[in-house]
């Protein structure tokens, strides 16, 4: 259960559960089991604070506020147990249009689907209207007989529907108002906001309604569609969307309303309600619509993203500029106070999540995101940009900063987008995607175009979506392991651009449009129809009109040798029946001709993708950062103390133990900053302005990071860190000192110790450096040094004997007794 949330009226939360559980865990559910057995749960389960949150509109009115119920943690756990249960048979009840609170379904797939259905009606034969339906507090009207009485139809058990009744039995609330509690109302019906299983059960509830309008409608279909019934109601939670063809559906969409009305205690706002009309109506009239409601042209407002004519659809964009701008300059005036991971944060978390939801869906007008890319930038260094943007794109253990790259996340958007329509068999947008990409160069092909390569063919007659997915796709290199493999996908299998049927006697591109306007596209294309066996040259001649039986008849020899004897039998056999399942593909990035070396910064080892149904989004993100990126970084070094610091390498776990924990964000900021050269001393100041000399302030040699930090002769007294070292038990080396100690989990406490060290010892060198270049302050490393670590080590340890929890502060501190020692009221410093 997530953490950090609001408790209920009894004050305690989760967290106190997950502490105490090994203590209370067994006596919980005691409890619980007495309670199923009498019927009803203790008070503070029964009783919510409701708080009440604005949403758009004239807040003076009640029904723009939306209530949401703060739960006692007991209640939630219990209500998160029958929520799992229930989560695993969800998608065999629910129907696969309906995507809210479905395991393995998002609301992404709503819009995708509505996306594709407009984008279908504007170039096919494909005419309906859509009807955006606003019911009025959906989840509050809910009956509870009716939701118990359709959870008993579906076919829930007797024990079940026991535990979601006693979840309501004695319901009550208490309305938070200016700071107060009302007096307890009684719950007589609705689905607490706030419940883990509240989606779920209001799921159930609506289902019937869309069961009714999915038997009733006739559903838009079109030619070569390959289900039986047409599609009619995505719907996410109470947002259902209606797609009727005539006055019958309009007829029967209100029929259906008023039946579920009547059971269910529902109510559509009509005056929120939207219709649009899709595709070419001519001089047919519209149906009629209901209570004043007016058909529009132009588009619709749906799951908070616009849909509709590219007028339309510039809506989501407008402004967008501003507003990042707009909430950067509220962090502006304590950005110097941020650590570059904190500053991270706010544009990976509170900026750039914001554009995720319509990015997902759409493809953004050229040039804003390079412009966004740019201000985030921009509002990262605060100044001068020390490295290359690509560098702070890379991960931390790669040693960027993890900064998000807007067109790489946008990119790892479709690519997962693809992951579901090859491999997903439950996602109600397929039928439509794949007659949208049937159009791609006019070849008739859909998932097949993922095993052909790409860079030969037109993609011509694209929606801009799916030209952007076909785009990211020629990023990444597929393989088949075997080839093509016996199966159902056999017959769907491409011929022409497919790597796993190499042809020599076809190459030229006026034959391969031959053959294909001939009807020769797939495997399948060469099985005699109705019967067993290969078609012949004489057939295929007649049937591409390519007179030339010798070409032809090399052709067919060219296929089957590419082909298993396995996948040649499927040829004398009777075709089998069933959905063809995609084949599964091995995918790694396309790289070109280039060529790493060991000491880039760049590398291919990671992440490691394999199958591609299975890799997860972040994963295809970070390699599309590094492809995207990947002339940005050629010749970039991981760091810059190669030669220097001997043997040492920085590899991943070290490049995060920068920022570990005691030592503070800004010594992690300028240990990356001195690993990657990124500072400001003399020799780089002279290349920017003439007038700066490039001598050290302390020895007049010529001032480099790597003479800051190993070389100046001011560094002697810091020989007390070889003292430390040799305490614990470590050499004393310039590339331990530079990157750090290599962490491992036996000698956990010892690596963290040495590593504050280390960074307090880089802070005070460069603390002091600067000081004697404004000419004030201490420049003495060592006494900086000493005083930053004594002064840390006084405050951690009055706070553990506050808390009384001396053992913890030795533990951390007292390793070794390299620096220092601690009793239970005495502290002794030892540098």
């Amino acid at each position: 259960m997530s953490t950090g949330r609001a408790p209920g009226v009894d004050g305690l939360p989760v967290e106190f559960y997950k502490k105490f559980w090994g203590i209370v865990g067994r006596d919980f559910f005691c409890v619980l089991r007495e309670c199923v057995g009498v019927g009803e749960l203790p008070m503070s389960c029964r009783r919510a604070a409701l708080t009440l949150l604005p949403k758009k509109g004239d807040l003076c009115e009640l029904k723009n506020w939306r209530p949401v119920a703060l739960l006692c943690a007991d209640y939630k756990i219990f209500a998160k147990v029958l929520s799992n249960r229930l989560k695993s048979h969800l998608d065999s009840i629910v129907h696969k249009d309906q995507t809210y609170c479905v395991p393995g379904r998002s609301i992404t797939d709503n819009l995708f689907l509505i996306r594709d259905m407009l984008d279908l009606s504007r170039g096919s034969n494909v005419n309906f209207g859509l009807v955006s339906l606003d019911q009025e507090k959906a989840f509050d009207r809910v009956d509870h007989e009716y939701l118990f009485n359709v959870m008993s139809v579906f076919g829930f058990g007797r024990s079940f529907l026991t535990c979601v009744k006693l979840l309501y039995a004695g319901a009550s609330c208490m309305v938070k108002v200016g700071g107060g509690l009302s007096r307890p109302v009684w719950v007589r019906r609705g689905i607490r906001q706030g419940c883990p299983l509240s989606g779920q059960l209001y799921t159930l509830a609506i289902e019937p309604f869309l069961g009714l309008l999915r038997r009733r409608l006739q559903g838009v279909c079109w030619t070569g569609m390959d289900v039986l019934t047409g599609i009619a109601v995505p719907a996410y939670a109470d947002d259902v969307s209606v797609m009727v063809r005539d006055g019958q559906d309009m007829q029967a969409l209100e029929t259906s309303l008023k039946v579920y009305e009547g059971a269910s205690s529902a109510k559509v706002n009509w005056g929120k309600s939207k219709a649009l009309l899709c595709g070419a109506w001519g001089d047919r009239a519209p149906p009629l619509l209901p209570r004043g409601l007016q058909w529009g042209c132009e588009g619709l407002k749906v799951l908070g993203v616009y849909l509709g004519s590219e007028r339309w659809v510039r809506k989501n964009w407008e402004g967008l500029s501003q507003a990042v701008v707009s909430r950067l300059a509220r962090w502006r005036w304590l950005l110097s106070q941020v650590s570059y991971r904190g500053r991270v944060l706010i544009i990976n978390n509170l900026v750039a999540s914001s554009l995720w939801h319509k990015l997902a869906v759409l493809n953004p007008p050229a040039g804003l995101l390079a412009d966004l890319q740019r201000k985030l930038v921009d509002f990262f260094w605060s100044g001068h940009h020390w490295l290359r943007a690509a560098v702070l794109y890379m991960t931390v253990h790669k040693g960027g900063q993890g900064l998000v790259e807007l067109e790489s996340r946008m990119a790892a958007f479709r690519l997962k987008a693809v992951q579901r329509l090859l491999y997903h068999t439950d996602v109600g947008w397929r039928e439509p995607a794949c007659a949208l990409l049937r159009r791609a160069g006019g070849l008739g092909l859909d998932r097949q175009l993922f095993l052909m390569k790409l860079e030969r063919l037109s993609t011509a007659g694209l929606s801009d979506f799916y030209s952007g997915v076909l785009r990211a796709w020629q990023l990444l290199r597929p393989t088949r392991e075997g080839g093509v493999e016996p199966g159902l996908w056999v017959w769907e299998e491409p011929i022409f651009h497919n790597p796993a049927i190499p042809l020599r006697s076809v190459q030229s591109a006026t034959l391969q449009r031959q053959l294909m306007a001939g009807g020769v596209k797939r495997l399948g294309d060469l099985r005699l129809l109705g019967e067993e066996g290969w078609k012949s040259p004489e057939v295929l001649a007649q049937q591409t009109g390519i007179m030339s039986l010798r070409l032809l008849e090399r052709f067919l020899e060219e296929v089957q040798e590419a082909l298993s004897e396995p996948v040649r039998g499927m040829f004398e056999q009777p075709k089998g029946e069933g959905p063809p399942s995609f084949p599964p593909l091995q995918v790694t990035a396309e790289t070109g001709d280039w060529q790493g070396g060991l000491e880039d910064l760049l590398d291919f080892n990671t992440p490691s993708l394999g199958e591609f149904e299975g890799v997860g989004g972040n994963a295809l993100y970070n390699l599309y950062v590094k492809v995207r990126n990947i002339w940005n970084l050629t010749g970039v070094k991981a760091h810059q103390w190669q030669g220097v610091c001997g043997e040492e390498s920085m590899v991943g776990f070290r490049w995060r133990g920068l920022y570990k924990s005691p030592a503070p964000k800004r010594s992690g900021d300028l240990q990356w900053r001195v690993l990657h050269g990124a500072l400001a001393t003399n020799s780089w100041l002279a290349r920017v302005e003439p007038g700066v000399g490039q001598e050290c302030p302390f020895c007049k040699m010529k001032e480099t990071v790597h003479h800051v930090f190993s070389v100046c002769t001011r560094l002697m007294p810091l020989s007390l860190l070889e003292c430390l070292c040799e305490r614990l038990g470590v050499v004393f080396t310039v590339g331990v000192f530079i990157m750090g100690y290599r962490y491992s989990n036996k000698e956990k406490a010892k690596c963290v110790l040495l590593n504050f060290l280390f960074a307090q010892a880089k802070l005070s060198i460069w603390l002091t450096r600067r000081n004697r270049v404004k000419g004030g302050g201490i420049t003495d490393p060592l006494l900086l040094f000493n005083g930053m670590v004594s002064a840390r080590l006084r405050v951690e340890f009055e706070f553990y004997k506050m808390i009384k929890s001396v053992e913890m502060f030795q533990e951390i501190w007292c390793v070794g007794g390299a620096v220092c020692i601690a009793g239970e009221d005495v502290l002794d410093i030892r540098l």
